[in-house]
């Protein structure tokens, strides 16, 4: 329980982010709600403020607060701190700008989306903290075309990732993580982009596209996927196995099956298709889960636990603890 400070849940915000920058920087392990509130409560405008209250805090401490507060923010639910956030994305410091665009992120508000707009587009940022803003944007899009949220940017987000993803210009990879956001949306012309940067000479385009794939979780896909679970480049071959995951096509099951028995298969790779396995849960994926279960690797065997209890009949499952040993590795 936190203590109680003697101010009221009306706390003033400038006073309440002064409380919590001084409880942080003390070393403070429980924030108080009320201050936490506070922050929330910043208004519009306020970026002066906020940026004022930081300005003794050398960059390190500043990392460290975005830091504190993006974990409060994803791990309890009643704060938005927005304007916080976008008050820091002005920051002289590439990772303190770029922990403020992770903060954006779990905000999920229409001025969170705006702010990360003007990141992903700005040619005067560097590019590391646009593809944070662009990946982030990727996830608005997403939560949109699952309509787990509306959003009067929707449209905007969706021309702002495809003018990314077409812009030649733009880097490489910057334009491989637009695309993987933009592969959320079925759209067509989505098809095309992903088609295209799939054929790309760009190896990021490439790889893109493999991901972009999955997060289209279209069937359409699984035969172009098939092919990349053998190709020469390791990260292709686990963005395959992903995707497919991804898809969760009970088709895509044979797939991952033969990598066991394909003596090229890394140990991530397997571990990789152990994970998807679990996403797709057909009865032919749950049994060879059910299996995996004693392998030599631990942390296959972890893999393939953490996967059977996600499935939804985990109750018609035989208990994990049985010690069976359906395949003899045990004995090998």
């Amino acid at each position: 329980m936190s203590q109680q400070t003697g101010h009221d849940d009306e706390a003033e915000p400038v006073d309440g982010l002064r409380r919590v920058i001084g409880a942080i920087t003390s070393g403070v392990v429980e924030l108080d709600p009320e201050d936490l509130h506070a922050v929330s409560r910043l208004a519009a405008g306020s970026d002066d403020v906020v940026r004022e209250q930081l300005g003794e805090l050398n960059s390190a401490e500043r990392f460290a607060l975005l830091d504190r507060l993006r974990d409060v923010g994803a791990e309890f639910g009643g704060y938005d701190f927005t304007v916080f956030f976008g008050a820091m994305l002005t920051d002289e410091d590439a990772s303190v700008r770029t922990m403020a665009v992770s903060g954006l992120a779990l905000c999920e508000t229409a001025g969170a989306t705006v702010a990360l707009l003007a990141t992903a587009r700005s040619d005067e940022e560097e590019t590391g903290v646009r593809r944070e803003a662009v990946t982030a944007l990727g996830e608005v899009a997403m939560r949109v075309e699952l309509g787990w949220a509306a959003s009067e940017d929707a449209g905007e987000v969706v021309g702002a990732l495809r003018t990314i993803v077409e812009d030649e210009r733009e880097d490489e990879g910057l334009r491989a993580s637009a695309l993987s956001g933009i592969g959320v949306i079925s759209e067509s012309w989505v098809t095309g982009l992903i088609e295209d940067a799939f054929d790309s000479d760009a190896a990021a385009l490439h790889l893109g596209a493999v991901q972009a794939m999955g997060r289209n979780a279209d069937v359409y896909w699984l035969p172009v996927l098939e092919g990349s679970l053998v190709a020469e480049d390791e990260d292709e071959r686990i963005a395959a196995v992903q995707a497919i995951g991804e898809i969760g096509s009970e088709d895509g099951a044979p797939m991952l099956l033969e990598l066991f028995d394909d003596p090229s298969a890394s140990e991530e790779l397997i571990r990789a298709a152990v994970a998807a396995l679990g996403e797709i849960g057909s009865e032919d994926a749950v049994e060879e889960l059910e299996r995996l279960r004693t392998h030599p690797d631990p942390t296959v065997r972890e893999t393939a636990q953490a996967a059977l209890e996600e499935a939804t009949w985990l109750d018609q499952l035989d208990d994990p603890s049985d010690g069976r040993d359906p395949l003899g590795w045990t004995n090998e």
